[in-house]
């Protein structure tokens, strides 16, 4: 057989995909582990794609994306976030927020370049980066900051060959909101520094805190819109992710090359997701406010479930629809408990460590789904874990110390 690739054999599959597989053997398991909102795409979001086709709209695109879309991804981010972007010059579309990663990454990491990303991360930030030839250098997120952000630990990490720094607010697999006031720091490291924020918001409106819509963002920092390429989906918040359809917010010159890479790589993103995605951010939004209440209130179910265990812990997540759950006490690695898991009470969760070497000792649910599932599965979580740890009524294995809910 001819030689493959050396690089390509050093890239790391996606420890949320070995667990989908996982799953697939075990039909009557409840899933806590899928990262997508239980609903569809709204109506009138179909029906644009429908008519769309019916209009024979199927052809090549430009290879940013129609001018609907990018004048519709241009308003609907002045208007939720309050920053505003040439559609002309200053956004892409792109086949999902993976795709937009990637092409952030080539945009401005050579081969021997560093990344920083703070870990736990979401699975393709060290891979994609390993794809583009550079070295990603994870940084802590600790418990004492909330799992927030913290710039004091970034700039610690910076080298003389550090290019980026990836920011993730609210963060998967966290479910972590860092502060604005947080993020003004940040930004003042990336100026002293002169390096890139590749900032990934595709949770920002589901936050929980009264009174905010969206989670604030680097880019709105002064100085910063200059030097931050925002990641943008539009799979968690309209709901359509095997649409396969997100953007790029970012500063032309940037603009200029990812558009270069990706005509090379595909030509243009699919015309139906793009015309269908117009009408996404171009209409309604109050099922975005609908979806962030029910994400709420099934927030509230794991908290519930887990304030009653004398085994299990978690950092109350301010956003996304994830929980990072402490399983140390138990003393099983994360790869084990949750094999155990799956095969002993037919729950599905994703190893903590499938998200980097800092999330050992966790292992990440989603509350998107179903409420009644995700209230057993919590609650068989919750059993699993005790019993581990206090196999016979009455007794305590040297396993065993309380962990409450920390704060």
């Amino acid at each position: 057989m001819p030689v493959i690739a050396q690089h390509i054999a050093s890239i790391p599959r996606s420890g949320i995909r070995a667990v989908f597989d996982q799953v697939e053997a075990y039909p009557d398991a409840i899933s806590l582990c899928v990262g997508e909102p239980s609903e569809t795409a709204a109506p009138h979001i179909v029906d644009a794609a429908c008519d769309s086709i019916r209009r024979g709209q199927t052809k090549y695109t430009n290879v940013l994306g129609i001018e609907e879309f990018r004048e519709a991804a241009a308003r609907y981010n002045l208007e939720a976030k309050g920053i505003r972007y040439d559609p002309a010059k200053e956004i892409q579309a792109t086949a999902g927020a993976t795709f937009a990663l990637f092409l952030a990454l080539k945009a401005v990491a050579d081969p021997g370049d560093e990344v920083i990303i703070p870990s736990p991360f979401f699975t393709s930030y060290a891979a994609e980066t390993l794809l583009c030839g550079a070295k990603p250098v994870t940084v802590a997120l600790r418990p004492e900051h909330r799992m927030q952000l913290n710039a004091d630990d970034i700039e610690a990490a910076i080298t003389p060959r550090t290019r980026a720094v990836i920011i993730n607010s609210p963060g998967n697999p966290t479910g972590a909101v860092t502060p604005h006031e947080e993020l003004e720091r940040i930004a003042q490291v990336c100026m002293r520094h002169n390096i890139w924020a590749i900032s990934d918001e595709v949770y920002h409106p589901f936050v929980f805190a009264d009174g905010m819509d969206a989670a604030p963002s680097i880019a709105n920092v002064d100085g910063m819109k200059e030097r931050t390429i925002v990641v943008e989906s539009l799979s968690k918040t309209f709901a359509m992710t095997g649409w396969r359809i997100g953007y790029l917010l970012a500063p032309a010159q940037i603009i200029e090359h990812t558009g270069t890479i990706a005509e090379l790589m595909q030509s243009s993103v699919n015309a139906t997701a793009q015309y269908a995605g117009t009408a996404a951010l171009a209409g309604p939004r109050d099922h975005i406010a609908a979806m962030r209440e029910d994400y709420r209130v099934k927030r509230q179910i794991v908290l519930d479930e887990l304030a009653a265990s004398d085994v299990l812990s978690l950092i109350e997540p301010q956003g996304a629809f994830y929980a990072f759950v402490d399983i140390r006490a138990t003393q099983l690695d994360s790869q084990d408990f949750a094999v155990r898991l799956l095969h002993d009470e037919r729950v599905a969760v994703v190893p903590g460590d499938a998200f980097g070497h800092e999330g050992a000792g966790f292992a990440r649910l989603s509350y998107a789904g179903d409420a009644d599932e995700l209230r057993e599965g919590v609650r068989r979580l919750r059993d699993f874990a005790e019993r581990i740890c206090d196999p016979l009524p009455g007794s305590r294995t040297r396993a065993y110390h309380r962990m409450g809910i920390m704060a």
